[in-house]
Parts: C-alpha cells; sequence; structure tokens
C-alpha cells in the first residue's frame, strides 16, 4: 500500500515515496481548517481518532510558509538596500535612524546618529553594491524559515517537558507534529514592510498563533486548560527572568567583593 490508501500514516511510507509532496506537506484543507482554529479536522484529516499529520510534513510546512512570508520583506529589503548600495541590516538602520532623527529635529543626538549612520551605509563595500545588497537581502529572507524552524523546536521542547511532568503522554514527534500548524497564521508577518497594516498583521498573527499553539497543545497531550497555558507560559516566564536574575547576581558579586 502506498501513502495514498489512507492507511500508512504519513511519517512511515516506503523509501520510494519520501519525495512525494504529500509526505512533506500537509494539504491546503489541513493548513486552511489551522486557520479556522479546526484543529481536529487539521489534525487527523481522515478521522482515526489519532493525530496522523507527521512532523515531517510540519517541518515542511514551517519551511515553505517561513519562505512565504520572507518573500516581501526580502523584496523591501533589497529595494531599500540597492538604493543605499549597502548590505541590508547597515541600509535599514541607516534608514530607521533618519526617520528618527526627522521625527524630532530638535534633537541633537538624534541627528548626529542618523549622519553618521547614513555615512556607513554610504562606505563602498568590499564586493559590488549590488552584490551586497542580494547577498545580504537574501540572508535575511532564508533566516525568516531557520528562525521559526529553531523557535518551534527550543520553545516546543520546553513546553513539551514541562507537559509531560503534568501528566501528558504523548511523544515528542506527535507533540511537534501538532504545534507546527503554529506557522500558519504567521504567514500575516510577511505584510510588516507595508505602513501602517503592517504592524497590526504582526500582532495579529502573534495573538493568532498563540491561540492555535494553545489548541495544538491540548490536543496533543490530552492536558486540561489550567496545565496547558502553565506548560506554555513557564518557559516564556523563565527565559524573561533570566536577564533579571543574572543582573541580580552579578550586583551580589559587585557588592561582596
Amino acid at each position: 500500500m502506498n501513502s495514498h490508501s489512507h492507511v500508512v500514516l504519513p511519517g512511515q511510507t516506503s523509501r520510494e515515496e519520501w519525495t512525494q509532496r504529500s509526505n512533506w506537506l500537509p494539504d491546503f484543507n489541513q493548513i486552511w481548517n489551522a486557520a479556522r482554529l479546526n484543529l481536529v479536522d487539521a489534525l487527523d484529516p481522515y478521522e482515526r481518532g489519532y493525530i496522523t499529520v507527521s512532523m515531517r510534513q510540519g517541518l515542511g510546512m514551517i519551511v515553505v510558509l517561513g519562505l512565504l512570508a520572507g518573500l516581501l520583506p526580502f523584496l523591501a529589503n533589497l529595494w531599500l538596500s540597492l538604493r543605499v548600495g549597502a548590505a541590508a541590516p547597515i541600509a535599514a538602520a541607516a534608514a530607521s535612524l533618519a526617520e528618527f532623527a526627522a521625527g524630532d529635529p530638535s534633537n541633537a543626538t538624534a541627528r548626529y546618529v542618523s549622519a553618521n549612520a547614513s555615512l556607513i551605509a554610504g562606505l563602498e563595500p568590499r564586493m559590488p553594491g549590488f552584490l551586497a545588497a542580494l547577498l545580504s537581502s537574501l540572508g535575511l529572507w532564508l533566516n525568516t524559515p531557520l528562525s521559526w524552524l529553531s523557535n518551534w523546536i527550543v520553545y516546543g521542547a520546553a513546553v513539551a517537558a514541562l507537559a509531560r511532568m503534568m501528566g501528558a503522554h504523548n511523544n515528542l514527534q506527535m507533540f511537534f507534529a501538532a504545534t507546527s500548524f503554529t506557522a500558519v497564521p504567521m504567514l500575516l508577518t510577511g505584510l510588516a514592510p507595508i505602513p501602517f497594516f503592517g504592524p497590526v498583521a504582526v500582532i495579529l498573527a502573534w495573538v493568532w498563533s498563540l491561540i492555535v499553539y494553545y489548541h495544538a497543545v491540548r490536543l496533543a497531550t490530552g492536558l486540561d486548560a489550567a496545565r496547558t497555558l502553565l506548560s506554555m507560559a513557564l518557559p516564556l516566564v523563565l527565559v524573561a527572568a533570566i536577564p533579571t536574575l543574572l543582573a541580580t547576581f552579578l550586583a551580589l558579586l559587585a557588592w561582596i567583593a
């Protein structure tokens, strides 16, 4: 039997079928159901009573959606860096500081920093300006799916570990397959370069993705609402507390010395 018989799970297909698109991506209906917060049909489209999406499909979906979300920012970065003739990060920093200085002309410090940033951006790069603009913009584009993947794995591992401590019995592959659909709303972050609407789209994407993540964790782990929220919140609280704890520790060492 092949993977289209709906008997063999997507993560257990034969070697002859591993190049097929269906083994690396869920179908559009599953993605659409996840966007509508219908995670049950997204994770179990064949109504078998368990998650039939594979982690490999989730990984492929995150990469594809990350590339799509990064396409418009890539074009915006490329246009800006080509206009300035510098690498994209330097061109973006110079443009941001110039806007900041223009918003407060009386601030001498802002004008000084903006002028120096523009000077640095105008320096002749070691490679042709077009090549520096293209490669830097391309690097920022490719960094979008890579950063999504790293956040998905690192944060997901912490949430999964806490969920297991609270009584969940799922495995990691099932957990990551379920939570990979969090990337669907993040597609809206690709609208970030659009004035006014872009920041609203980014905020909406983050709120939407957190809601999808919550439903995915509940379905994958079987935990109740309180333990699900706790397992999602604790890693964020710990990450936010680390700088404070480190500063307190260094201050304590300085006081002892």
